[in-house]
């Protein structure tokens, strides 16, 4: 009798002590606005078939999220591009006002529509780190954009990307 006593005692302090240290989190939707441009790229064709180039970029520019949210945006990452698509991967990182930062993980495909001047793309990503208010952040997410100018001396390759995900961050 008193074993079982003291094992209800223990099972007892230990549900507690592991309730304080064990956070309960549920992922929460996120959606988010980027409009960039580039600000490094360098495109090196690649032998055999005119206009394919593999290429290498960086780009900045502003995330604003739903709530009106900012942060910094800044990515790079490379092109694989021929015949008027192809794939593309990268790494995004985010700095907000607070110092926070969050770093991801994307890929996907360049495309010229048929009638299209301009690219578009589409892709996913993933959350890989985060720092300050978001250390420990894991989560992914889906994009779509469109390139508003041309990349060129004078535009840039301005873009516009709308995304959505979800996303857990620990209490700490």
């Amino acid at each position: 009798m008193k074993k079982a006593i003291l094992a209800l005692i223990l099972t007892f302090v230990l549900l507690v002590v592991t309730g304080m240290v064990v956070t309960q989190v549920s992922a929460e939707p996120f959606e988010f606005k980027v409009t960039s441009y580039i600000t490094k790229a360098e495109a090196i064709p690649v032998g055999g078939e005119k206009g394919h180039v593999l290429i290498i970029y960086q780009r900045r520019g502003l995330a604003i999220f739903q709530g009106g949210e900012c942060a910094a945006y800044l990515t790079c990452g490379t092109a694989d591009f021929a015949k008027g698509k192809g794939p593309f991967q990268g790494y995004t990182q985010l700095t907000y006002k607070d110092g926070s930062t969050t770093l991801s993980k994307y890929q996907g495909q360049l495309a010229i529509a048929p009638g299209d001047k301009l690219l578009s793309l589409t892709g996913k990503g993933e959350f890989i780190k985060g720092t300050g208010r978001f250390k420990g952040i894991k989560g992914d997410f889906s994009f779509t954009g469109k390139y508003v100018t041309p990349n060129s001396k004078e535009t840039k390759g301005d873009v516009y990307i709308e995304a959505s995900g979800t996303r857990t961050i620990p209490s700490n």
